[in-house]
């Protein structure tokens, strides 16, 4: 075969595989709803362009099953031939033998040796099981919708011939005659069917761009640091200039490698369809967050553990309908598969409304199988229990089936996380259903980490596993001091208990010179669902690495992920925080229980110890000399720019940042605030508030830990929470709602789409329960904000008073307060007559498992996190809608 040829070859087999792919789930969609002729019609268009372009090439093999195939579809788009699930399983094994070819001819080049006899008789047994009278054609055939009508107009009337013949004459005879002139047509017209601006590229080609494009991070890395050291302007701004581009770079690069996890997700629909008629079972599979991009390295991970997630939801979790039914429940259960972005991950949930886990059933085979004393399983937890699944062998199975039980080879699905990064988080309900929530990182190729040291030794903490930052000064704050329970060190966090590891102390390095341990920097990581602190000898900055692997004998070591080189040439350790998690000397057990008693102490302890909240924020300076802070849950990225790089757009600052326009806002504009003198070098702070917008400062100054309790009284001021003093320095607390509507008023009303009008909003009464008044502010902000009319209540006494005194429509409410917590009021609520129809909401810093089960029990509707408003404000109109009795 010439070159040529062979490269039209490969074109056709990537194309063509390219298209298949999304059959599976096209004739899936086809089967529910038969009369959907678009459908159909592009279906029976991919088959045809196989066909032809087959014809062309001289694969006669894959030019038979396709004829074949097109010949059926051709009856079912003439109206001839109804479509049920016997031919669909037909067509199915159609598009799989010809799926096989491709593979063959992409290894070898040639067809190879297929048995398509079985198929070809079955599709010929459908295509002439009907031959419907030349009139009773013409009718169907007037049916077609419109834009199936080009297509019918080439199709000819099947000829009456010898039904033992394998050879007949095509029913798009037109097609299949071809040329050498009409050749060069369809081909070309075969691969003008693919997007135009898109070209395919070797992955090898991808891999060596990443790799040079890694190595040239590494190279700003160093650059960067010089240009900090050196008092040269003209290399500072070189320095400036190269890490705006080689990020721009780095990003585009990293894009190369993204691909949509649809690649994953086509397969299932097919996948529920077999196992479901295997096993006699209805479900309807529900897909969302298709086009969720991640690596393709990562896509490639995935798939099996996913697969075998689907494959158990169908086998062990859903029900038969008979005993679905039994239950009360819909005999046609649901399968949901969905995937977003959130916090510099991809979530993927599969979740189920079948059997759940039966966790006494758990329990009892752990017993059976030796892993736990019937002690220890009495006093195990939930969510203890629900480990065990992924312990390997462990199955609550009573039977082993071709599909598995929910058990079987869940061990394989959590190493295969382990190994890139990611984490598995299992909700069940018996009865009610079972939810597989999976975390993975979006790449593994450059990572954003926080560089801490520990002795004289530098290590990198991935930034996704970064929950906040805490410097205890334990010499004069006796009441931020670490405890020590079961002989293990805790930090009473917000009222939770925190287990404490010394990195120092896990690696056995020696104490720096001159360190003491009145000053403790604390990093509070995440390991899925479970947080710990680090106690390092010092925090530095935050950079994007590149993550090199690891030899052998230190990748058996839990405690590593990879390696890095800084930008001074150094090698530093990337930390795996699950590993190190594995160094707390605390079972949870042992956690909640310290913390019930921590709790039963905290009844003696004084109501303004009670009241006692801290909250992290950025620190910054503005004009000559005035000192503000924002809360660092509504920061993505602190960053340093050229000023020049400041545009007008409309009369406004913007800058392009990231491949976007970033509008810019400055406090001098607003505040009474003396403007600085001119700077070459800007900070910026940028907020995340339904899209990106930037704040121009001085100085970004550090990230502390203040008290919530601020004073609100003194400055009263739209975009203004409150005041505090820190080190010395008046600083002012940013409501950062109330400043973007002082800048740009509509910016809201752009982004919240509601079903509510703004009308309706402003005549609901939304009561607020809360009684920091850093956060009461923040909630009233958005709220109001938003159009809704606010009423405050301090703590659950207060609320009851404003409950009789105003009409109110929803609750939002704090849980720890004193004088009556959010349970209480709760409570109350749900069991007074004139009050029981109002629904309520928590809003909570943390997610707490425990709280949440608590509240729903006393009657709380819905949980959210206090600072994230898109979320707050969604979930408080599906409220007030499902109470008005409408749909969202």
């Amino acid at each position: 075969m010439n070159d040529g040829l062979d490269r039209v070859l490969r074109d056709f087999v990537m194309e063509s595989q390219e298209n298949l792919e999304r059959l599976d789930h096209e004739f899936v969609a086809l089967e529910q709803n038969p009369s959907n002729a678009d459908l159909l019609a592009d279906i029976f268009r991919i088959i045809h362009t196989i066909k032809g372009s087959a014809g062309f090439l001289s694969l006669v093999t894959l030019e038979q099953v396709s004829h074949y195939a097109e010949d059926v579809l051709s009856k079912l788009r003439e109206g001839s031939l109804r479509l049920n699930s016997d031919i669909t399983t037909v067509l199915l094994s159609a598009v799989d033998t010809i799926k096989s070819i491709l593979l063959t001819i992409e290894k070898t080049g040639h067809e190879g040796e297929h048995d398509v006899d079985p198929v070809l008789k079955a599709l010929k047994s459908i295509a002439e099981k009907i031959r419907t009278a030349p009139e009773d054609r013409t009718a169907a055939k007037a049916t077609l919708s419109e834009k199936s009508a080009p297509f019918s107009k080439i199709a000819k009337p099947l000829k009456p011939q010898d039904a033992s013949s394998i050879q007949e004459e095509s029913p798009m005879s037109v097609a299949s005659d071809i040329s050498t002139k009409s050749a060069s047509e369809i081909i070309e017209r075969t691969l003008s069917s693919v997007e135009e601006s898109r070209i395919h590229v070797d992955v090898a080609l991808l891999d060596q761009l990443m790799n040079l494009t890694a190595e040239l991070v590494l190279a700003r890395n160093q650059v960067m640091q010089l240009s900090t050291k050196s008092e040269e302007r003209n290399l500072r701004d070189i320095a400036q200039r190269m890490n705006v581009v080689v990020t721009e770079l780095q990003e585009t690069v990293m894009k190369t490698r993204m691909q949509p996890i649809k690649k994953v997700f086509g397969m299932f629909p097919r996948l529920v369809r077999d196992l479901s008629m295997m096993q006699g079972k209805n479900v309807q599979l529900v897909m969302e967050g298709q086009a969720t991009e991640l690596d393709k390295t990562l896509i490639e991970a995935i798939k099996d553990p996913l697969t075998h997630l689907v494959r158990n939801s169908i086998d062990h979790g859903v029900e038969a309908p008979n005993i679905r039914e039994r239950l009360g429940k819909s005999p046609t259960a649901k399968i949901q598969i969905r995937a977003f972005h959130e916090a510099g991950l991809v979530h993927i949930e599969v979740a189920d409304d079948g059997a759940g886990i039966d966790l006494q059933r758990v329990k009892a085979k752990a017993i059976q199988q030796g892993l736990v004393t019937p002690q220890q399983a009495e006093e195990m937890t939930e969510r203890q229990l629900i480990t065990l699944i992924f312990r390997p062998g462990f199955s609550t199975a009573e039977q082993i089936t071709k599909i598995s039980g929910r058990g079987v080879g869940m061990d394989v699905v959590k190493r295969n996380l382990d190994r890139i990064g990611g984490t598995i988080d299992v909700q069940t309900e018996l009865h009610k259903g079972t939810t597989m929530k999976l975390r993975v990182p979006i790449t593994l190729a450059i990572i954003p980490v926080l560089i801490v040291a520990a002795g004289k030794q530098r290590f990198a903490i991935p930034q996704v596993n970064l929950e906040e930052l805490i410097m205890l000064q334990t010499d004069t704050d006796e009441s931020h001091t670490i405890e020590r329970i079961y002989g293990a060190e805790v930090y009473r966090l917000r009222g939770e208990l925190l287990p404490i590891i010394r990195l120092r102390d896990v690696f056995a390095l020696p104490q720096p010179e001159g360190a003491t341990d009145n000053l403790l920097n604390i990093v509070v990581l995440s390991a899925g669902e479970l947080h710990f602190g680090l106690v390092v000898d010092d925090v530095g900055d935050t950079e994007e690495i590149v993550v090199k692997p690891l030899s052998s004998h230190i990748k058996q070591l839990p405690y590593y992920d990879g390696a890095t080189i800084m930008g001074d040439g150094g090698i530093s350790l990337i930390l795996n925080t699950s590993g190190l998690y594995s160094s707390v000397q605390l079972s949870s057990d042992e956690i909640k229980k310290a913390d019930q008693q921590g709790g039963e102490q905290a009844e003696a302890i004084s109501e303004t110890d009670m009241r006692e909240h801290r909250q992290t924020v950025v620190l910054f300076r503005v004009g000559n000399n005035e000192y503000y802070g924002v809360p660092l849950a509504f920061v993505v990225r602190l960053e340093e720019f050229p000023a020049s790089q400041i545009e007008y757009s409309g009369g406004r600052e913007v800058m392009q940042y990231r491949h976007e326009i970033l509008p810019l806002i400055r406090l001098e504009q607003y505040f009474n605030i003396p403007a600085a003198p001119p700077q070459e070098t800007l900070s910026l702070i940028v907020f995340a508030v339904e899209k990106q917008i930037g704040l121009v400062v001085s100085e970004i100054v550090n990230t502390i830990e203040i008290d919530t309790h601020i004073d609100t009284e003194t400055f009263k001021q739209k975009g203004i929470l409150g005041s505090t003093i820190v080190d010395g320095h008046s600083v002012m607390i940013l409501d950062i709602h109330g400043l973007i509507e002082l800048a740009y008023p509509t910016w809201y009303k752009k982004f919240f789409v509601s079903k509510i009008t703004e009308e309706e909003r402003s005549k609901l009464d939304v009561l607020i329960v809360e009684d920091s008044m850093f956060f009461l502010n923040i909630e009233k902000s958005y709220l109001e904000a938003a159009g809704y009319h606010v009423i405050t209540a301090i703590n659950g006494n207060d609320a009851q008073e404003k409950l009789a005194a105003h009409h109110v429509d929803v609750v939002i409410t704090d849980l720890d307060m004193p004088y009556c917590n959010g349970f209480e009021l709760t409570k109350i609520i749900k069991t007074t007559p004139e009050w029981k129809h109002l629904p309520v909401m928590a809003l909570t810093s943390l997610s707490g498992e425990e709280d949440r089960r608590r509240g729903f029990e006393v009657g709380i509707d819905e949980y959210q996190i206090k600072l994230d408003r898109e979320e707050v404000l969604k979930s408080l109109e599906a409220m007030l809608l499902k109470k008005q009795g409408r749909r969202r």
